[in-house]
């Protein structure tokens, strides 16, 4: 009976690890080559960054439910593998963050930078960030981009 029980307290205990955490809310768009896509779910996850493999914070802005697919990924590469339909912004620490969006099942894609101040939070610590992202690169080629978003941390990865 006790083993039963230990079973049972461990089970109960790893549980919320092995699910997949949920989306927080997003809403607005970004126009890019004449089509609107509507964000409406905003992921929060952590690690090292493929190329200078220093800290980011990357949100994840999506269409769709990407939960379980981000709870599988090992790396912080595989976090936009999914995205077929969205924009990820890193936020880095230095006075710009950067951006890549994916359309089309990723058959069209753009990146690039903005300055930090295009960003109003209204929260900002270690395991949520929220507020308002507003930019329009209409004018170089690039998306505008309006969305209020607030995600939650969802994953913590250790390899790049």
């Amino acid at each position: 009976m006790k083993r039963l029980l230990l079973a049972v307290a461990c089970a109960a205990a790893l549980l919320p690890a092995a699910l997949p955490a949920a989306a927080g809310d997003a809403k607005g768009t970004f126009v890019y080559k004449g089509k609107t896509v509507a964000l409406t779910r905003a992921y929060l996850v952590k690690g090292p960054d493929a190329v200078t493999r220093q800290p980011v914070r990357r949100v994840i802005l999506s269409s769709v439910d990407l939960s379980k697919d981000l709870a599988r990924c090992a790396k912080m590469m595989c976090t936009d593998g999914s995205l077929e339909e969205g924009l990820s912004i890193n936020f880095e620490g230095g006075p710009r963050l950067s951006y890549w969006l994916a359309m089309n099942g990723q058959k069209v894609q753009y990146s690039g930078t903005e300055p930090v101040g295009s960003f109003a939070a209204s929260a900002d610590d270690a395991r949520r960030i929220a507020g308002r992202l507003v930019f329009d690169k209409t004018a170089a080629g690039g998306p505008k981009v309006d969305v209020e978003f607030d995600a939650a941390l969802v994953k913590e990865l250790s390899a790049p």
